[in-house]
């Protein structure tokens, strides 16, 4: 086998994976929110998590696929022959593999979280429950957050190599680099509203790049 042949091959399978990556997200998305387990604080969160676990533990379980599938994606692009060095791939590699890691870990934690909530409690157990459970669900929200704010900094590294590409990757980069920079606004919790559009167009991104890849078209530069 060539190596074009085995770069062409692992091109696709990354976009598959960026595919499922952006249906699993979707699937995340839809399982958290039809939870109403975004409160301001854990024990209400908590609350929300006891009266929908079947939803909010789909969810979490769809969140840990994106983040497998990501950091696959990830290895597969990492492998491509022709995508190393300095001009290559790696650097957006490295990032999209820590994204994808943390988002795992952020859906690992709310699967966690599902399993731990037994339903029936009243406030006062809801209070002793969010004070034992404090950590996790600390932890299953920064890594969720981290690994957004990563991926879109590979977003941005991705930016970089559209804009040299030339062509239509050349008009491509500057919607990247801008929907890159936008994700790290996902630290701030007065950007809500923005977080729900930079999360949208992540995952026109993560499908347009997987169809490009699918289809033979280089998406990277």
């Amino acid at each position: 086998m060539t190596d074009d042949t085995r770069r062409a091959a692992a091109l696709r399978t990354a976009g598959l994976l960026f595919i499922l990556a952006a249906v699993a997200t979707i699937a995340a998305v839809v399982g958290r929110v039809s939870a109403g387990a975004d409160q301001d604080t854990v024990a209400a969160s908590l609350a929300a998590i006891a009266a929908s676990q079947g939803r909010y533990a789909a969810g979490g379980a769809a969140r840990f696929v994106s983040g497998i599938a990501l950091a696959a994606a990830a290895w597969c692009l990492r492998r491509a022959p022709g995508e190393r060095g300095p001009e290559g791939s790696v650097p957006v590699a490295g990032l999209l593999a820590a994204a994808g890691v943390l988002t795992a870990c952020s859906g690992a934690g709310a699967v966690v979280l599902a399993a731990g909530v037994p339903t029936g409690l009243d406030a006062a157990g809801l209070d002793a429950l969010a004070r034992e459970l404090e950590t996790t669900a600390s932890l299953r929200r920064v890594t969720g957050a981290a690994g957004f704010a990563l991926a879109g900094l590979a977003i941005v590294a991705a930016a970089r190599r559209q804009w040299g590409a030339g062509g239509l990757l050349r008009r491509i980069a500057p919607a990247s680099a801008v929907l890159g920079l936008a994700m790290q606004l996902v630290w701030l919790d007065a950007a809500t509203d923005v977080h729900r559009i930079t999360g949208t167009a992540f995952v026109i991104w993560l499908a347009a790049a997987g169809g490009s890849l699918r289809k033979g078209r280089n998406w990277w530069g």
